[in-house]
């Protein structure tokens, strides 16, 4: 499906890869005590729902109206503003010595609402001749396969056969890594062989809309933080959790709605690389702050 939109298939394949690995890897840190009965963070996950849900959304149309782009590229834009749960948000709470456990739980329930909830929420806001692109059915398959299957799987198989969890976790969570570094590596290649070439991106979107993308990282993560209540930790995994959004989900979303749109998919790059280094440089920066308390 992503080689629509000019993917090479190895860089297809790692992003399918890795978010396997990495979603197989979350659901062996989890149970399903933890998961139905998250008693103590209840307000914080229903803020995460009210923030990625609806506020971010709302942002991304506010921000596509007041600041003048390409109709494809204001599309790009809320797809991924409609696309929660990036699986990275745990990884930046270890990097910010933030509450992991929480970080999981809103990755969890967001990457499970976002299968349902972006499709439908883009058919709200985008313009009908798009939406009816959309093959919900295939998008929402492929997001299963790809998402909610292999966290349930870690989640079953740490519920019900710990022993075995506890021998494989570390592995499995060194193999998800390996993951990231494969796709790095293919994406360096082709960017040294002119193949792909996402550096570009940024000039072909435009300084507007690259503008609109800081714009919105920066609303979501302030909003994320601001609202997360008196602790500085839970502040910052509402913070990092919102900022990102699904890079999985929007990609996919995206081909189905947008073959044949490329300044659809590049706003969406272009996304992905600014709420990463964003969030990341300030998770690192927060969790050198909390090593010197």
């Amino acid at each position: 499906m992503l080689s629509t939109i000019g993917l090479t298939l190895p860089l297809e394949l790692s992003i399918y890869l890795f978010l396997v690995a990495t979603m197989f890897s979350m659901g062996l840190g989890l149970t399903t005590r933890g998961i139905a009965a998250p008693l103590q963070h209840h307000r914080l996950i229903g803020l995460a729902f009210f923030i990625n849900l609806i506020l971010i959304p709302l942002a991304g149309i506010a921000v596509v109206r007041l600041i003048p782009m390409d109709m494809d590229v204001a599309t790009g834009l809320l797809i991924i503003a409609c696309a929660p749960g990036s699986t990275i948000g745990p990884k930046l709470a270890e990097f910010s010595k933030g509450d992991v456990s929480l970080a999981i739980r809103i990755m969890f329930y967001l990457s499970v609402l976002a299968i349902f909830t972006t499709p439908i929420t883009l058919t709200f806001i985008l313009p009908g001749a798009i939406t009816e692109q959309i093959d919900f059915f295939s998008v929402m398959t492929t997001l299963v396969i790809l998402i909610f299957l292999p966290m349930v799987a870690g989640l079953t198989i740490n519920s019900r056969f710990l022993a075995f969890a506890n021998r494989i976790r570390r592995q499995v969570f060194i193999i998800s890594n390996l993951t990231i570094v494969i796709f790095g590596i293919i994406f360096i290649w082709v960017q040294v062989t002119g193949e792909v070439r996402f550096i570009d991106s940024f000039f072909s979107v435009g300084i507007a809309a690259t503008a609109a993308v800081f714009i919105l990282v920066a609303f979501s993560m302030l909003t994320g933080y601001l609202l997360g209540g008196p602790e500085k930790q839970n502040r910052q995994v509402l913070a990092t959790s919102s900022a990102n959004r699904n890079l999985g989900v929007s990609l996919l979303v995206g081909a189905s709605a947008l073959a044949g749109h490329g300044e659809a998919f590049l706003i969406i790059i272009v996304y992905a690389i600014v709420q990463t280094l964003v969030s990341g440089l300030i998770a690192v920066k927060w969790g050198r702050e909390e090593r010197k308390v």
